[in-house]
């Protein structure tokens, strides 16, 4: 890839995975401690790719401080909005993790294997441009009086319904 294309790969995703893993879209994330964790995170189930769309510039030493050695092991790209589904594998469905007008529990849906989970920053959610691109909307049901949940937090819920379903 060339310097200056929006696409840079940030590391070269090294190791065994299922070929049929989740992969994580995240709009929006400010914080390299968030992408991080997401790294580490997908790193744990065998995933094979992060993409940050809509993220500002990440200080990519933070984000490799708090993914510790998931480092190595999980592919980073970043993408305008537009530009989404020319990351998305072929034969992959995207998923919104979003409370929205259309979203049913995550744990009363069907979920395809070949997923693609779309999550937005705590405080703007998934972009309205980025939701019309997902067939589905979950949410994750909560009883307290809280409704927003921290973006890793969420992943780690929607990442292990997945698991749950598929490995097992």
């Amino acid at each position: 890839m060339k310097e200056n294309d929006s696409r840079v790969l940030f590391n070269d995703g090294k190791g065994e995975r299922p070929t049929d893993a989740p992969i994580v879209v995240a709009d929006g994330l400010r914080t390299p401690e968030s992408v991080g964790a997401l790294v580490r995170l997908l790193a744990n189930i065998g995933s094979e790719k992060l993409i940050l769309v809509n993220s500002e510039q990440m200080n990519m030493a933070k984000v490799k401080r708090t993914a510790c050695m998931a480092w190595d092991y999980v592919k980073i790209e970043t993408c305008e909005a537009g530009e989404l589904g020319e990351h998305i594998p072929e034969g992959y469905e995207m998923v919104a993790v979003e409370t929205s007008a259309q979203s049913v529990s995550i744990y009363k849906t069907e979920m395809p294997r070949r997923v693609a989970l779309v999550l937005g920053s705590e405080v703007h959610g998934v972009s309205s441009e980025i939701l019309a691109m997902c067939k589905t909307h979950v949410h994750i049901p909560m009883t307290g009086p809280d409704t927003s949940m921290n973006v890793s937090h969420a992943a780690c819920v929607a990442l292990f319904e997945w698991v749950r379903r598929f490995v097992g």
